[in-house]
């Protein structure tokens, strides 16, 4: 067998907990070694990355312990987003912040674009016993991964605009203004941040373009504090990365 099937495999038998710990372990590991070796450059490249991956994965869900329903997976991936910005607001400034979030949204702005003209090209048409069919189940799986509903697509890229806009501002303005250690300011920021981008979202994909709006209060229940308190949690356990990225990059200064 194939060993990327094997290892993924090896993690499907573990409980989804402890793998979604493992991808947090992950995620912080890459996300210190590229900041370390790296410098802003990394932290821009990644932070492109992360919001690529973290759009590909939420299509997937999870079933935990602790949550009634299935919950999108990329909220650790997404949430390093946040994280980079924060990093390149206290020690670059937030003009480079503002350089990875625009980053960001260009190259799903443009991978949107390339892969909708690459699944316009007709398929093959083979049977599966054909020795071509390979080509057709994989255009299949990239019109599940890559052919969203554009309402879903607008009101992502604008939540995220909008609440990375948010984190910014207020992050550089507390930095500016008060005394607040890091971590405390990147928490408050942060956890507004995550509440106006579930908010935003929910609100254009389920009331503003859907041709079924939901009903308000599964709206605010289920679609906005959903997942709000799973990406709260998640940032806080960020917060010794922020301190000892900001520490390492202050120290070393890399462009």
């Amino acid at each position: 067998m194939d060993p990327a099937l094997t290892l993924i495999e090896a993690l499907q038998s573990l409980p989804p907990e402890a793998v979604c710990i493992l991808s947090f372990l992950v995620v912080s590991a890459s996300l210190f070694l590229t900041a370390r070796f790296f410098g802003k450059s990394g932290l821009l490249v990644y932070s492109v990355l992360a919001l690529l991956i973290g759009n590909i994965q939420v299509l997937k869900g999870i079933s935990v312990s602790f949550w009634d329903t299935p919950i999108a997976m990329g909220t650790t991936i997404f949430s390093a987003t946040f994280v980079i910005s924060d990093i390149l607001t206290q020690v670059y400034g937030k003009k480079d912040a503002f350089r990875a979030v625009l980053l960001g949204f260009w190259a799903t702005f443009l991978v949107a674009v390339l892969m909708t003209l690459a699944l316009g090209v007709r398929p093959l048409g083979v049977p599966p016993s054909h020795p071509d069919f390979h080509f057709d189940a994989a255009h299949e799986a990239m019109m599940v991964l890559f052919a969203p509903a554009p309402r879903l697509l607008l009101a992502s890229l604008t939540a995220y605009l909008v609440s990375q806009a948010l984190d910014i501002t207020l992050f550089d303005w507390l930095k500016r203004t008060t005394p607040l250690p890091l971590v405390l300011r990147a928490a408050v920021t942060t956890a507004l941040a995550f509440f106006v981008d579930n908010t935003v979202f929910s609100l254009l994909a389920w009331r503003v373009f859907s041709p079924t709006p939901v009903p308000w209060d599964s709206l605010f229940y289920s679609y906005i504090m959903g997942t709000y308190f799973v990406r709260v949690g998640v940032s806080i356990l960020f917060l010794p990365l922020i301190a000892s990225v900001c520490k390492t990059l202050s120290k070393r200064r890399l462009p």
